[in-house]
C-alpha cells in the first residue's frame, strides 16, 4: 500500500485577490505567505512519522496550463481550487490512499490518518444546509450572497442540477481536507464532470426557467460541483468532522485550539500565529 498526502501553495498577487472582502483576503494571503515553511513542515513531519509520501505542488506552469479551460475572467483561486480536485483524480492513478490538505491545515498530533479511518469511503467535512437554502431561494433571493459563503454555494450546485438534470445534493461541503483510496476517487469522475461544467454553466446564466434574481447569483467553485457529482454519482461519503477536520473560522475559535484536542485544524482565519505561541508546535 503507496499513501501520499498532498498540498499546494500558491501566491495571489494584489491584483489576483477576491475583491469582495479584499482586506481580509489580503490578510489571509500575507499570513499564509508568512508561515508557508512552518506549514510545509508540519506536514512533512507528519508524512515521515507515518511511512508515507508528501508532495507540495506549487508548479505554476502546471496551474496555468490547467487554467487555459476557464475563461480569462475566471479569478485565479477559483481556478486553484478546481487543479486540487484535477490533482486528486490524477494522483489516484499512482498511490492506493491519498490524503488532500489544503495548505492552512495544521497538523497537531501524528495519529496515522490512513490505519485509522475506513478508506474505501470518501472522508470529507460535509453539513445539510437544505432549510437555510430553501429559506434563501423563497424568501431572501433579492439579497446578495457573498461568492464564498456555504449558502451561495449550495445555490451554485442546485442551479447545476436543476439546468443539467443531475440529482440535487443539499450538503455544503469543505474540501480543504479529503481522505480515500484510488478506487473511490476514481467513481468522482472528476474530468467528465469538469469539463462539462466548463464547456455548459453560461447556460444557467440564460435558463429562463429560473429567475433571474437567482440564476445570476451562480458562480464556479469546486464545492458546488464535489455536491453535484456525489449527488449524481451516489459516492459513499463520511462526514469528517470532529478530531479529523476542526475547522477555526473566528477569534473565539482560539479557545477550541488551546484544547489541543484535535488532530487536523483548519485555519480558515489565517491565525496561524496561534501555532508559534504553543509549545506544541515546538
Amino acid at each position: 500500500m503507496n499513501n501520499l498526502i498532498f498540498s499546494m501553495y500558491f501566491r495571489l498577487e494584489d491584483d489576483e485577490l477576491d475583491k469582495e472582502d479584499y482586506n481580509k483576503n489580503v490578510f489571509s494571503r500575507d499570513q499564509q505567505d508568512y508561515y508557508q515553511s512552518h506549514l510545509m513542515l508540519n506536514k512533512i513531519s507528519y508524512s515521515k512519522k507515518n511511512n508515507c509520501d508528501f508532495i507540495l505542488f506549487d508548479d505554476t506552469d502546471d496551474l496555468n496550463n490547467f487554467s487555459k479551460q476557464f475563461d480569462s475572467d475566471i479569478p485565479k483561486y477559483v481556478k486553484i481550487n478546481f487543479y486540487k480536485l484535477h490533482l486528486l483524480d490524477k494522483l489516484a492513478e499512482e498511490y492506493n490512499n491519498i490524503l488532500y490538505l489544503d495548505h492552512d491545515v495544521y497538523i497537531n498530533k501524528h495519529e496515522n490518518i490512513f490505519t485509522s479511518l475506513d478508506t474505501n469511503k470518501i472522508h470529507i467535512w460535509y453539513e445539510n444546509v437544505k432549510k437555510e437554502m430553501l429559506s434563501y431561494i423563497h424568501l431572501y433571493n433579492d439579497r446578495d450572497l457573498y461568492s464564498r459563503s456555504y449558502v451561495s454555494k449550495c445555490l451554485s450546485s442546485y442551479l447545476a442540477s436543476y439546468s443539467f438534470d443531475w440529482k440535487i445534493d443539499y450538503k455544503k461541503y469543505n474540501t480543504g481536507i479529503i481522505l480515500s483510496n484510488s478506487e473511490q476517487i476514481k467513481k468522482l469522475k472528476f474530468q467528465k464532470y469538469f469539463k462539462f461544467l466548463v464547456d455548459h454553466y453560461k447556460m444557467i446564466y440564460c435558463n429562463l426557467d429560473i429567475p433571474e434574481s437567482l440564476r445570476k447569483k451562480f458562480v464556479l467553485n469546486n464545492e458546488a460541483l464535489f455536491a453535484n457529482i456525489v449527488a449524481e454519482e451516489k459516492i459513499n461519503v463520511e462526514n469528517l468532522n470532529g478530531k479529523w477536520h476542526t475547522m477555526l473560522t473566528g477569534d473565539k475559535s482560539k479557545e477550541t485550539f488551546d484544547t489541543g484536542d484535535s488532530n487536523f485544524y483548519h485555519f480558515i482565519n489565517k491565525e496561524f500565529k496561534w501555532i508559534l505561541s504553543d509549545s506544541r508546535s515546538q
